[in-house]
């Protein structure tokens, strides 16, 4: 199993471009987090991400979503985007 960092950059590698990834200990699911430094653009929300880790990661299972809507903006975007995810695969390891 991948550590938080080796999944990040794994992703990364693979196009989907995450901020930062940890894994639970308690479950082994990795949490990925999505936003610009500084939180001033918006990005897509956390659905579209998850179907990203799904497109590159087949055997991901999404466990949950969470967007961060800025409802104080004009047009209410989303700023903090966080995938929750389990995905077991020792083939690249």
């Amino acid at each position: 199993m991948l550590s938080g960092r080796e999944m990040r950059r794994y992703l990364v590698s693979l196009g989907v471009d995450a901020q930062k990834v940890v894994r639970k200990r308690e479950t082994g699911n990795y949490v990925a987090d999505f936003y610009i430094s500084g939180m001033d653009d918006p990005i897509a929300p956390a659905r579209n991400w998850a179907c990203d880790i799904c497109h590159v990661l087949p055997d991901a299972k999404i466990v949950d979503t969470h967007d961060t809507i800025a409802t104080w903006r004009k047009g209410k975007p989303v700023i903090y985007a966080t995938v929750t995810f389990d995905w077991n695969d020792n083939s690249i390891i």
